[in-house]
């Protein structure tokens, strides 16, 4: 089933989302109200997901969501079939927009939600669209199996992996490697420093700890703490390179950052990165090229950057200008010792050239 049409305009903003018909849906929305209200009354206001329900009616106030046009965009543009085609597998879904937008496009499409509060409105959502082909599960995403839930062509894992500490950061990633067919969207919070350092089977990773909820905060209160872990008190936030040898380490054949679509306001510690599970593919024209054994990248990329980039001072472009080529040649290897040059580049063909 493939849905292409909007549903509604947007809503008066002084009434409540369930009791704005539009269209001569009056009658609809007066039936339905109760058993929003009720929802509401028992579980809260939906929290961040604006899902249009049709007939002018949405779970909240309508608002865009620019993570969920990228998702979507980035998963359509990179599957190599249609979407309807798709198994996609929404990990920790709040509320389920991400799935139930997957599923409107007529891919299979299971949610797992650890907070029964979410997931009885996701389930709401899903009647109130009449989508047979999405299913809802209550479950703590590091009971993710292969063995429970069969493979998925895409793999959505937003907001997730910055809630979780090691070791289970780590275990949920190798099970997401393992149900994944093809491809992981992964959008998270990154360390933008690496503060303190973790190991997992002879690797190290760096990135800092995050504080989720109070040291003695009970169950019940982590449990309606909704944007926050489920259980443990911190969480460990990867670095971009650590998280990129994470997911290398994982078996992930390729990695890729997403920059479009934009998400306007979006700080640099929110980033989205899509994981591919593939073969690796053999080098036939260079054996050293196919023999490389790839290695964890440093958390510091010390590699120098072309000389352009750096702004000079009048003096240096003085004497630049001015100093005959052969004394320049004689003060850069000077220079170069006391590091105040950057490591010559030049490749040896342009070096005979020159001589």
């Amino acid at each position: 089933m493939k849905i292409a049409r909007k549903y509604g305009s947007p809503l008066n903003s002084r009434i409540h989302p369930a009791l704005s018909p539009a269209n001569g849906a009056t009658s609809r929305a007066n039936a339905i109200a109760p058993e929003y209200e009720k929802i509401v009354a028992q579980h809260g206001e939906w929290t961040a997901m604006a899902i249009d329900l049709g007939q002018g009616r949405s779970t909240r106030t309508p608002a865009a969501d620019c993570r969920l046009r990228r998702i979507i965009q980035v998963a359509a543009d990179l599957l190599g079939k249609p979407l309807s085609e798709a198994k996609v597998l929404d990990l920790a879904c709040l509320e389920g927009h991400y799935g139930i937008e997957f599923a409107m496009h007529g891919a299979t499409v299971v949610g797992i939600e650890v907070r029964e509060s979410n997931i009885v409105k996701a389930r709401y959502a899903q009647e109130q669209l009449g989508l047979k082909n999405i299913t809802f599960i209550h479950d703590d995403v590091r009971n993710l199996s292969r063995e429970k839930l069969g493979g998925f062509d895409i793999v959505i894992c937003s907001g997730i992996l910055y809630h979780l500490d090691v070791p289970d950061v780590f275990d949920l990633v190798r099970r997401i490697y393992d149900v994944c067919d093809r491809l992981v969207v992964i959008d998270t919070q990154i360390a933008l420093s690496a503060r303190v350092s973790v190991s997992d089977r002879g690797h190290t990773y760096s990135g800092l700890r995050y504080r989720e909820h109070d040291e003695g905060a009970n169950r019940e209160t982590k449990y309606e703490d909704l944007w926050a872990s489920i259980d443990n008190v911190e969480s460990f936030w990867f670095t971009h390179p650590s998280l990129c040898n994470l997911i290398a380490d994982a078996g992930f054949s390729s990695m890729l950052r997403v920059e479009n679509p934009d998400m306007p306001a979006t700080a640099v510690d929110r980033q989205t990165y899509v994981a591919v599970k593939g073969q690796r593919v053999e080098i036939f024209s260079s054996h050293l090229t196919n023999d490389l054994v790839e290695t964890h990248r440093p958390e510091l990329n010390e590699a120098a950057p072309n000389t352009i980039q750096f702004d000079r001072g009048p003096v240096f472009r003085f004497l630049k200008a001015a100093l005959p080529q052969g004394v320049k040649d004689g003060i850069k290897p000077i220079l170069r010792s006391a590091r105040l040059l950057p490591a010559d580049t030049t490749p040896e063909f342009r070096k005979r050239s020159r001589a």
